[in-house]
C-alpha cells in the first residue's frame, strides 16, 4: 500500500501570530506577576529547590513521551520530591540503574541550559551539541530503521549530526521526511540565525517555534525530541518564567499540536505550552515554597515574617483580596447570565425525549452559607487542574441539573481561589457527575459516573486580580461550551 509522503523543506521564519492566543498570552504574563511575587518572599534557596523539582520531572517525563522506559506516579513524585537518588529509587522500586542514568542524564541536560541562560548566553549550534551530548551519554545506541521496516542497533555518537535519513510518522500514517544529512549543519546554521529574529516576541511562541522547526530538521539519530523539549526552556528561561513538562498523559495533544505546526498552523503548540504553562505557575502560587535546610533557619523565618508584615502594613495583601472578589463577583454574575437562558433551551431540547425531563440552576457566593456546597466536586476539579485550592471561605458556583429517565447530569462551573492565603489567583473549574436521580423524598441519589477524569481532563482559565472579567469572558465561556458539549454527550450515550 502506498504510504503518503511529505517531502523535507527548509526551515521558516517566524510568522505573525494573532487572534485569541494575544489574550491568552496576556493571561499567563499576569500570572506570572504573582508568581515573581511569591519568589520575591522566598529565599534564594528555596527558589533554587523549587527548579530542580520542576527540572526533576521534565527529566522523568520527557523520556516516558518517547517510551524510552516507564515509571510510575507514585515513583515519580518521589524522585520530583526528594531527588533522583539511588536510595530513592530502591526505595520505591519499579526503576532500575540504567533507567535511572538516563533520566540523570535528561536532569543534568536541563541544569546546563538553566546555567547557559544565567550566563547570559544564547543559542549557537555548539550549545545544541552539546545538550544533545549530556543527554544521550548513556545511550551507546538506537533503532535505525531501514527499508520494509526492519531495525538494527546502530551506534549512537553524542553531538554529532546523524548520517542516516529519518522520518516521523505522523498520527494519520503520513511519512514526513526530516532534513537529509547532507543539509543538517546549514539548516542548524539557519535554524540559529531565524531564532535571533525572533527577538521580542513572546517566550512562549519564541518556545514553540523554535520547538518545532528544531523537531522539524530532526538533526540527530536518536534523542531529538528531548532536546527539542529542553529547547522549550531556553526562552523561558530568558524572560523569567517557569519551566513546562509535558507529561504522560498529554502525549496524544502534544503530537497533535506538533502535527498541526508541520501542515504550517503554528498556533495549537503554543496554546498548548500556554496552557502547560498556566499550570506551571499556578502550581508554583499555589502554596508557600518548600523549606530546605539551611544554617540560618531562625533569621529566614524572620525575613519571610518581616515581609509579610511589611506587605500587610502597605495593605497590598487586603488589595489582592478585594479586587480578587470583585473578579469573582463579575465572572459569576456571567456564569449565571449564561447558564439560566442555556438551561431553559436545553430542557426544552430533552422534552421532546422525555416529555418530564427538566433543568435547574442554582447558584451561590461568599459569604452565603451555600457557597461551600461541592466541597468534593471542586476539590477534584482542581486536582485535575493541578492547583491546590483555597475554599475556607467558599467558592462562586453555579450548578446546572438536568434530569431524564430516572438519570441526572449534574455540571457545576466555579470560580476558585489558588493557593493559601490571599495569592490574587483563581481558576475557572468545570465538573461533570452522572447519578441515579432521586424518585422519592430522602432518597439517596447514587453516583455513576465521573464525566471528566485523567486522561480527558478539561481545560480551565487562570485569572489574576488585575484581569479584566469582560475582556477574559470569551476564553471563559469557549471553557464552559466545550466542557458542557462532552458533558452532555457523554449523558446522552449513557441514556442510549
Amino acid at each position: 500500500m502506498d504510504v503518503d509522503r511529505i517531502p523535507w523543506k527548509r526551515i521558516e521564519p517566524l510568522t505573525s501570530i494573532n487572534g485569541e492566543i494575544a489574550t491568552r498570552l496576556a493571561g499567563v504574563d499576569a500570572l506570572q506577576s504573582a508568581w515573581k511575587d511569591v519568589q520575591a518572599n522566598a529565599t534564594p534557596a528555596e527558589v533554587e529547590a523549587s527548579l530542580k523539582r520542576r527540572l526533576r520531572r521534565h527529566a522523568i517525563e520527557t523520556g516516558i513521551i518517547e517510551r524510552l522506559y516507564d515509571v510510575s506516579w507514585g515513583v515519580t513524585e518521589a524522585l520530583v520530591a526528594e531527588g533522583l537518588t539511588t536510595e530513592v529509587a530502591l526505595a520505591e522500586g519499579d526503576i532500575t540503574a540504567s533507567t535511572l542514568d538516563i533520566i540523570r542524564d535528561q536532569f543534568e541536560a536541563l541544569a546546563y541550559l538553566v546555567d547557559w541562560v544565567r550566563e547570559g548566553r544564547d543559542l549557537s549550534v555548539g550549545f545544541i551539541k552539546g545538550l544533545h551530548g549530556i543527554i544521550v551519554q548513556h545511550q551507546p545506541t538506537y533503532e535505525a530503521r531501514y527499508q520494509f521496516g526492519r531495525t538494527v542497533p546502530l551506534p549512537l555518537e553524542p553531538g554529532t549530526w546523524k548520517e542516516l535519513d529519518n522520518r516521523i510518522t505522523r498520527s494519520d500514517g503520513t511519512i514526513l521526511e526530516c532534513t537529509p544529512p547532507l543539509f543538517v549543519e546549514e539548516e542548524m546554521e539557519r535554524l540559529v540565525e531565524l531564532w535571533k529574529q525572533t527577538s521580542g516576541q513572546h517566550p512562549l511562541i519564541q518556545a514553540a517555534w523554535l520547538h518545532h522547526r528544531f523537531i522539524q530538521i530532526h538533526p540527530f539519530a536518536d534523542g531529538n525530541g528531548r532536546v527539542a523539549r529542553a529547547l522549550t526552556l531556553l526562552s523561558l528561561q530568558r524572560g523569567h518564567y517557569a519551566p513546562i513538562t509535558v507529561d504522560r498523559l498529554q502525549r496524544g495533544e502534544y503530537i497533535a499540536a506538533l502535527d498541526e505546526a508541520n501542515a504550517g498552523d503554528l498556533r495549537p503548540l503554543v496554546r498548548f505550552f500556554t496552557r502547560l504553562e498556566e499550570k506551571a505557575l499556578r502550581a508554583e502560587i499555589q502554596a508557600p515554597l518548600s523549606p530546605v535546610p539551611q544554617a540560618s533557619g531562625a533569621l529566614a523565618v524572620a525575613k519571610a515574617y518581616a515581609t509579610r508584615l511589611r506587605a500587610r502594613e502597605l495593605g497590598e495583601l487586603k488589595t489582592k483580596a478585594d479586587r480578587s472578589v470583585q473578579l469573582a463577583n463579575a465572572v459569576h454574575a456571567n456564569l449565571l447570565g449564561y447558564f439560566e437562558p442555556f438551561s431553559n433551551d436545553l430542557g426544552n431540547v430533552f422534552k421532546e425525549f422525555d416529555e418530564r425531563a427538566g433543568t435547574s440552576v442554582d447558584q451561590a457566593a461568599p459569604p452565603d452559607s451555600k457557597s461551600g456546597y461541592w466541597h468534593g466536586q471542586l476539590v477534584h476539579a482542581a486536582n485535575l487542574a493541578d492547583f491546590h485550592t483555597n475554599l475556607a471561605d467558599g467558592s462562586w458556583w453555579v450548578r446546572l441539573h438536568l434530569r431524564v429517565r430516572g438519570s441526572l447530569l449534574r455540571f457545576i462551573t466555579a470560580v476558585q481561589k489558588v493557593g493559601q492565603g490571599e495569592t490574587g489567583v483563581l481558576a475557572v473549574t468545570v465538573y461533570g457527575e452522572v447519578l441515579n436521580a432521586a424518585t422519592s423524598p430522602g432518597e439517596r441519589q447514587e453516583l455513576l459516573f465521573r464525566i471528566f477524569e485523567h486522561p480527558n481532563t478539561p481545560d480551565s482559565a487562570t485569572l489574576v486580580y488585575t484581569d479584566d472579567a469582560e475582556e477574559r469572558w470569551p476564553e471563559i465561556q469557549h471553557l464552559v461550551d466545550d466542557a458542557l458539549a462532552v458533558a452532555i454527550g457523554r449523558f446522552s450515550e449513557h441514556l442510549a
